[in-house]
């Protein structure tokens, strides 16, 4: 009789192991791939990033990881993330250093004083799906979500994804992943004037929510040592979501932050009429400039060295030998008009 029961315990627990094991399977297959193509490269890496650059799909398609490796020797990973907002960034930011120790944090400023916590669903999901289950995922989730938003989807994505199955692809049962670093290019352009705005502040958006998380995110990595650097990227504003952004420089200023903003920067370095792929976004014309330039910026007023030669990086050089491949050579056409 005893023998009969430790079989059956034995065949119980076998049995639950194999069930979890299926389960997991499951939502590999059925969760989305988007976060784990954008980021799967991040925890792969085995080294420490110098460099994490967060914000919205600005910085996204504005800083390529692979150039600055090329150029300058110093790894960097880009958590731009689609319409993010500030306090997803911040619980980003925790997130991501459970996993590395970067010299500088780059923010991008570009959704300065918006009130809302996050834009929707898609862009939280993007932000942290391929982040494991911990402590400060949940947090994170109970933080940013209200009760009334459907918190367990973040926790448990196959709940959201279990009835996926009749839209499964080929791409579904793939593990392949970007090796971009979590950049991403537009070669595709739409002519603009930069605009003429009267310089104005405007002091209200410093008093939204959004800005206390960007305030603590300043705090949290000061007080671990990580320098701190805020960018904004070219746009064409409006002077009344200019002057919004401008008023981080009340926060910059608070902190000793410095504020890089390349739409009132006397020469903005890009090409309006050719380097910008929307209202908000540059192409990959555009963001070779605006990387080459923060690379020496970073270079020069950081303690960065270049792992250049080092061969513990050599998946580095083979990424940027195969983006170049890809790209050289690849003509940025003017956008065609959508059809009505």
């Amino acid at each position: 009789m005893k023998k009969r029961s430790i079989k059956t315990l034995i065949q119980l627990v076998v049995g639950v192991v194999l069930l979890g094991l299926m389960v997991l399977y499951a939502s590999k297959v059925l969760e989305r791939k988007d976060a784990y193509e954008k980021y799967e490269t991040f925890f792969r890496e085995d080294n420490d990033f110098d460099v994490l650059f967060f914000g919205s799909s600005n910085i996204q398609l504005m800083v390529n990881p692979l150039q600055l490796w090329n150029e300058c020797g110093i790894t960097s990973y880009n958590f731009g993330n689609t319409s993010e907002r500030l306090p997803v960034t911040y619980w980003t930011v925790k997130n991501a250093l459970e996993y590395t120790n970067p010299k500088v944090v780059v923010i991008e400023i570009s959704q300065y004083g918006q009130a809302e916590k996050y834009k929707d669903m898609y862009s939280v999901h993007l932000a942290w799906d391929r982040f494991p289950l911990t402590p400060t995922k949940i947090k994170a989730v109970y933080d940013v979500l209200s009760p009334e938003d459907p918190r367990y989807e973040l926790l448990f994505d196959i709940i959201l994804y279990h009835d996926r199955w009749p839209e499964l692809t080929a791409r579904d049962f793939s593990r392949t992943y970007s090796k971009l670093r979590g950049y991403a290019s537009s070669h595709e352009y739409i002519p603009y004037e930069k605009p003429k705005l009267e310089y104005r502040i405007d002091e209200t958006a410093a008093e939204t929510e959004g800005v206390m998380y960007l305030e603590k995110t300043v705090e949290e990595l000061q007080a671990k040592g990580i320098q701190v650097v805020f960018v904004h990227s070219p746009e064409v504003n409006t002077e009344d979501k200019q002057a919004r952004i401008n008023a981080a420089t009340i926060t910059a200023e608070k902190y000793n932050v410095p504020l890089i903003d390349f739409t009132v920067m006397e020469d903005s370095l890009v090409d309006y009429s050719t380097d910008l792929s929307d209202t908000d976004h540059v192409n990959i014309q555009g963001a070779t400039k605006l990387t080459h330039y923060l690379g020496e910026y970073l270079m020069d007023n950081y303690d960065l060295k270049s792992h250049a030669g080092d061969g513990s990086y050599a998946d580095w050089d083979a990424d940027y030998e195969e983006f170049r491949a890809a790209n050289d050579g690849v003509q940025v056409t003017e956008a065609q008009p959508e059809a009505q």
